[in-house]
C-alpha cells in the first residue's frame, strides 16, 4: 500500500513538485536537511492517503455503482491499520460505516471507536448520506454472554454518537438444527442467529433498535461546531487512546477533514454550510491542525473573509515541502494578528482553545444541558431537526437512576417522551424560559428516551401529573415451570417460591439454558374494574420475559422495571398467568463443562470453564400486582 506504477505522476499532480530527488528519504537517508526530509515524508504520506481514498475506495464505489450495488465503507475502525484519512475514504460510500465493540463498564469504550463512529456520522452529515452504519456490539471472549439489557448500553452509545443503522456483528451461518448453539466466528460475536437461547423472544429487542434507528434517520443532524482535526492522522489514530478533550460540552460537533475544508464548506452569512445540509456556527481548529499546509491556511482565510467564525490557535508551522514561506507567514499574521479576537473581512478569528467560551462569546447558547443531577452524571444527547420540529435522543450512561432537569434549545413546542422500547409516547411537564424548554426527566439506569418537540406549546409551562402505581398483591408460589425440551432439564417442575434457576439444587435446572414457562393462577385485586390499568411487575426476569394472561399475549419486558399493563386481558376474579422467560447459553455451557456431564451443547471451540460463574436466570420475582391509587 505504499507504491503504485502511477506514483510519481500522482505525486506531482497532488503535491505540485517532482518527488524523484527526494525518494532516498524513504530509506532513511537525509536529503537536504532533516526538516526538508520530514516535510517530503509528510507529503508522501498525504499522497498515499489521497490515493487510498480516491483510487481504492473511489474505484470500488464506481464499479459497484456500475453494477447497481451500494457500498458500505467501514474505515478505519481501530487506531491506524493503514495510512489514510478515514473520513476521506468514507466519502465514497453510500453508507459510511464504523464499529463499536462491547466493553466493560469499569473501563468504558476504547476512544478509537468513539472517534470512528463520530467520523462516519460526520461524513453523512456533511455530504448528505442519511444513513450511518456501524459494526455493532462485537464481542471478544464473551461466548453467548449478553442479553438485550446488557446490550442496550452499547447500542445506545452508537445511537447517541450518530449511528442510525446498526449492523449486528455477527450472525454466523447455521447449516444444521441439531448442534446448538453451534458455529461461531472464532471467539468473536454477537452470536445473533436463530440458535441464540433467547432468539425466539428477541422481537421486542429488535423493535427497540429499529424504532430508535428510524427516529434517528428523520430530519437532519444539528451540530453547532465543525471540528477541523488537521491533515495528518486519521481520526482513529489521533484519538486511538484518548478521547477528544477539547470538544464542546453542551453543543454538538461534526469532524471536518481536509477534503471537507477545501471543497465542502461554504459561506452562508455567518454560518458555514455543506452540500448535505450541515450548518456550523463556528469552525474549531483541533487535532493536528497546529501543523497546517498553505492550502488549508488559504482556505481558512477565504472562509473567514466570507463571514465565518474560526476558533483556534495559530498554526506553528507548515508540515509540507510545498510552501511559500512569505505567503504563509503573511496569512498567519493576518488571521492571528495578536489579541483574543480579530475581525477579518466579514468574519472573525478567536484565538482560543476553549470552544465553549468562544461559543458563548458569539452568542451561541448550549443546545442541551442538564441541571439538578449528580455532579458526576453522564447524560448525552443527539439532536435532529425535523420538518415540523426537533427531536433529541437523550441517554443516561450511568448504571443508576438520574433525576435531572434537561434544558433544550427549543421554544414554542411542547415536548413528548417517545419510548422506543414500548413504541409509546406521552406528554411531559415543561417550562419555557430564557430561550430554553426545561423538562424534568427521570431516567433509570442505562435508560434512554427520545424527547420530541412537534406540537405547538399552548402555555409557557405545563405540569403533567402521572399516577404512581401502588402494589396491592403479590403472586406467590407455587409456580409450575415447563422447560424447553432437549436442554437437560426435567419436562416440568413445581417451584414453591421464585428464585434464580441457577441456584436450584437440581443440576438440570441449575444449568438450564433456553425458555422456561412459568404458570400460576391469580385473583384480580378487589375493587379493580376492567378498563382501568392493572400492572404486573415481574421484579426481575433474565433475560427476556413474554407475558400472557388468560391465553392472551400482553407484552414482553427485557429491562427494569419489568412491568407491563395487563388490563387488556385480565378479568375480575380468577386469572391464569403465563410467563415465558429466556436466559443465556452460558449456564448450560458451564454445566456441560462439569466433570462427567452428559453434553447438551455443541460449539466449534471450547468456551467456559467448569468453575466459571453462573448467570442469574429465569423468573426471579417478586411478582406483584399494582393499580392506580384512588384519588
Amino acid at each position: 500500500a505504499n507504491w503504485t506504477p502511477q506514483m510519481l505522476a500522482q505525486f506531482k499532480r497532488l503535491r505540485g513538485y517532482d518527488p524523484t530527488p527526494w525518494l532516498p528519504a524513504l530509506t532513511g537517508t537525509i536529503i537536504g536537511s532533516r526538516a526538508q526530509s520530514d516535510a517530503f515524508l509528510y507529503d508522501y504520506r498525504r499522497t498515499l492517503a489521497d490515493l487510498m481514498a480516491t483510487q481504492h475506495y473511489g474505484t470500488v464505489a464506481a464499479v459497484a455503482h456500475e453494477n447497481g450495488l451500494k457500498v458500505y465503507g467501514e474505515a478505519l475502525e481501530d487506531n491506524r491499520p493503514s495510512i489514510g484519512d478515514d473520513m476521506a475514504m468514507r466519502t465514497f460510500a453510500d453508507v459510511p460505516m464504523s464499529a463499536l465493540w462491547t466493553f466493560a463498564r469499569a473501563t468504558g469504550p476504547k476512544p478509537t471507536y468513539l472517534a470512528d463512529m463520530k467520523g462516519a456520522a460526520s461524513v453523512a452529515h456533511i455530504y448528505g448520506q442519511n444513513l450511518v452504519a456501524a459494526e455493532s456490539m462485537t464481542s471478544s471472549l464473551n461466548w453467548w454472554a449478553f442479553g438485550p439489557n446488557d446490550l442496550r448500553r452499547f447500542i445506545d452509545l452508537e445511537f447517541v454518537t450518530g449511528i442510525n443503522r446498526p449492523v449486528i456483528h455477527t450472525s454466523v451461518h447455521v447449516p444444521v438444527d441439531d448442534k446448538k448453539p453451534g458455529l461461531s466466528l472464532f471467539f468473536f460475536g454477537q452470536y445473533f442467529n436463530r440458535n441464540e437461547a433467547w432468539a425466539e423472544l428477541a422481537k421486542p429487542w429488535v423493535d427497540y433498535m429499529a424504532r430508535s434507528a428510524l427516529l434517528l434517520q428523520q430530519g437532519r443532524n444539528v451540530a453547532d461546531v465543525g471540528y477541523f482535526y488537521g491533515e495528518e492522522a486519521p481520526l482513529t489514530g489521533l484519538y486511538g487512546d484518548k478521547p477528544v478533550a477539547d470538544a464542546p460540552k453542551a453543543n454538538a460537533y461534526d469532524f471536518v477533514n481536509a477534503n471537507a475544508l477545501m471543497a465542502a464548506l461554504a459561506n452562508n452569512g455567518s454560518e458555514l454550510v455543506t452540500p448535505g445540509g450541515a450548518r456550523y456556527r463556528a469552525l474549531y481548529l483541533g487535532g493536528s491542525s497546529r501543523e497546517m499546509t498553505l492550502a488549508a491556511l488559504r482556505r481558512l482565510d477565504a472562509l473567514v473573509e466570507g463571514g465565518a467564525t474560526v476558533v483556534g490557535l495559530a498554526p506553528v508551522g507548515n508540515p509540507s515541502l510545498a510552501a511559500d514561506a512569505a505567503e504563509y507567514g503573511a496569512l498567519v499574521g493576518k488571521l492571528w494578528p495578536g489579541g483574543a479576537e480579530a475581525q477579518v473581512g466579514k468574519g472573525r478569528v478567536i484565538a482560543s482553545s476553549d470552544i465553549d467560551a468562544a461559543l458563548a462569546r458569539i452568542g451561541v447558547g448550549p443546545d442541551f444541558r442538564v441541571s439538578g443531577g449528580a455532579s458526576d452524571s453522564d447524560i448525552r444527547f443527539i439532536h435532529r431537526r425535523l420538518a415540523d420540529g426537533d427531536s433529541y435522543f437523550v441517554d443516561n450512561r450511568r448504571d443508576r437512576a438520574e433525576a435531572v432537569e434537561a434544558h433544550f434549545r427549543v421554544t414554542g413546542k411542547a415536548p413528548e417522551l417517545w419510548h422506543a422500547d414500548t413504541g409509546t409516547a406521552e406528554p411531559v411537564s415543561y417550562r419555557i424560559a430564557g430561550g430554553e424548554t426545561v423538562v424534568p426527566l427521570q431516567l433509570g439506569p442505562d435508560e434512554s428516551v427520545h424527547v420530541v418537540f412537534r406540537k405547538p406549546a399552548t402555555a409557557a409551562a405545563l405540569i403533567v401529573t402521572k399516577p404512581t402505581p401502588v402494589g396491592v398483591a403479590q403472586i406467590a408460589g407455587p409456580w409450575t415451570v415447563a422447560f424447553q425440551p432437549g436442554r437437560g432439564a426435567p419436562a416440568t417442575a413445581v417451584l414453591p417460591t421464585l428464585a434464580p434457576l441457577d441456584q436450584n439444587p437440581t443440576p438440570g435446572i441449575k444449568y438450564f439454558s433456553g425458555i422456561a414457562t412459568y404458570t400460576r393462577d391469580f385473583a384480580a385485586p378487589r375493587g379493580w374494574r376492567p378498563g382501568h390499568p392493572l400492572w404486573l411487575d415481574l421484579g426481575e426476569a433474565r433475560e427476556i420475559a413474554e407475558v400472557s394472561v388468560n391465553g392472551r399475549p400482553v407484552g414482553s419486558v427485557w429491562h427494569a422495571p419489568y412491568r407491563l399493563d395487563i388490563s387488556s386481558a385480565a378479568r375480575p376474579g380468577r386469572n391464569q398467568l403465563t410467563v415465558r422467560v429466556a436466559n443465556l447459553w452460558v449456564n448450560r455451557l458451564i454445566g456441560d463443562a462439569q466433570p462427567g456431564a452428559q453434553k447438551i451443547t455443541w460449539t466449534a471451540m471450547p468456551t467456559y470453564l467448569p468453575t466459571a460463574p453462573l448467570r442469574r436466570s429465569g423468573l426471579i420475582g417478586p411478582v406483584t400486582l399494582l393499580v392506580e391509587p384512588k384519588r
